[in-house]
């Protein structure tokens, strides 16, 4: 590969993992809504520590099974392609 040139990276993501991160996506779009109400309106949402605690839990775990899709779904493309 010359020095200049991009080395293309491709993922296959599975149909479930890509599910996966739009879900986690769409919770921190609302988290974050939830954060911009609190400091622009006088009357604001109160979140508990712990419940915003497991929120971040439940994405996190969201996040890692998604990852976990990927990384397995190339480990078994390389052995597919090893064994072939």
């Amino acid at each position: 590969m010359e020095k200049n040139q991009v080395a293309k990276l491709r993922y296959h993501l599975p149909e479930a993992a890509h599910e996966q991160l739009c879900h986690t996506r769409d919770e921190i779009r609302l988290l974050a809504d939830l954060t911009a109400r609190i400091s622009d309106e006088a009357d604001y949402l109160q979140l508990s520590s712990n419940a915003l605690a497991r929120c971040f839990d439940r994405l996190a775990d969201q996040l890692a099974d998604a990852l976990h899709e990927v990384s397995r779904r190339q480990s078994d493309e390389k052995w597919e392609s090893a064994s072939r």
